[in-house]
């Protein structure tokens, strides 16, 4: 029988030979937008394998290359079928490939911490309301909205729902840095309005598999629909926004309180929440014409928080052909 060939050496040298020292450093370095790597580096041999799913290695991987790669986009699909289905489908940017692509009869309502919250788009083949799923591992959790409701609360245009890690609900968001948490628990907050302008909030805990008791907040523009599109997180407090009105809901988690706020007096029309740039506050953007407007609320001279413009872009200095601007739901999901 021929003898195996020995290790390709480098130099002189294999890489099984380099010092212990010198390989995490170089693991390290695996491209994060290609999860494959890790994978076919850790069949080299057993020690690899054990360095590359050892969790010290991982949230160190995860520290070094900072926020995690984008690994796909989701968007509710009308499949035009006589059957009138819906799909909520996951469209891949990266190499990995989760379980289930099209998630049938669901829509997508959130999506955060690694994690994604479907709504059922008919009750008539779906149990429960409600889906958080875990593309990583396959995970899914069932459960209900919240009742007793009264019956205009339950359309689905009349409540939003987020999905976020649990260390949201302590001050400042806790200590999680949301870059390993997909795999503990998780929150489910509700918020919906219902005809006589009330406001209801309440928060689904996985430790308990319970819903918390309401809060309730009597709106202040009488308007029942809440605007579906993904609410903020910033600290622990969960900001979505009233559709029509634009007013914007505030529900602190740590607290169980609801608040109303204002949007930018001078901005009108449809706007996106996030978090400010470069500061922890919340942020505002919106279209106007060719403009994208950006603001962050911010604590004035007298300590109450006030809305200020920070930045004003020109979208037309963008190279290639003018398009209409939209603002769609979509979803980014990131490991």
């Amino acid at each position: 029988m021929a003898t195996p060939p020995p290790p390709k050496r480098l130099h002189g040298r294999s890489l099984l030979d380099l010092e212990d020292d010198l390989i995490p450093e170089i693991l390290l370095r695996l491209p994060p937008h290609d999860p494959g790597c890790l994978v076919r580096c850790s069949a080299v041999c057993k020690p690899w394998r054990r360095l590359l799913t050892d969790h010290a290695f991982l949230r160190r991987y995860r520290k070094f290359h900072g926020v995690p790669p984008m690994l796909g986009v989701l968007f509710d699909l009308d499949l035009d079928l006589p059957c009138n289905c819906f799909a909520a489908r996951f469209v891949r940017t990266t190499s990995f490939r989760p379980r289930a692509l099209d998630h049938g009869g669901c829509y997508v309502r959130d999506a955060r911490h690694g994690r994604v919250l479907f709504s059922s788009a008919t009750n008539e083949k779906n149990e429960y309301d409600l889906y958080v799923w875990n593309p990583i591992t396959g995970e899914r959790w069932e459960m209900l909205r919240p009742l007793p409701l009264p019956v205009s609360v339950l359309s689905y245009a009349a409540w939003n729902v987020t999905v976020l890690c649990a260390a949201a609900v302590r001050e400042g968001g806790g200590d999680c840095d949301h870059l390993d948490c997909h795999g503990g628990p998780f929150l489910v907050t509700f918020v919906g309005t219902d005809d006589d302008g009330v406001t209801c909030g309440r928060v689904y805990s996985s430790e308990t598999a319970a819903w918390s008791d309401a809060a309730y907040a009597e709106h202040p523009d009488d308007l029942a629909d809440m605007d579906t599109r993904p609410c903020a997180l910033v600290g622990n407090r969960v900001y979505c926004l009233a559709a029509g009105s634009m007013t914007i809901v505030e529900y602190d988690l740590d607290r169980r309180k609801l608040a109303f706020i204002d949007p930018p007096s001078a901005y009108e029309g449809h706007g996106v929440l996030m978090p400010a740039m470069g500061g922890g506050g919340l942020g505002f953007a919106g279209v106007r014409g060719s403009c994208l407007y950006l603001w962050s609320r911010e604590a004035g001279p007298d300590t109450t928080p006030a809305w200020t413009q920070s930045r004003a872009l020109e979208l037309n200095t963008l190279p290639g052909p003018r398009r209409h601007l939209r603002q769609d739901r979509c979803w980014r999901l990131q490991d």
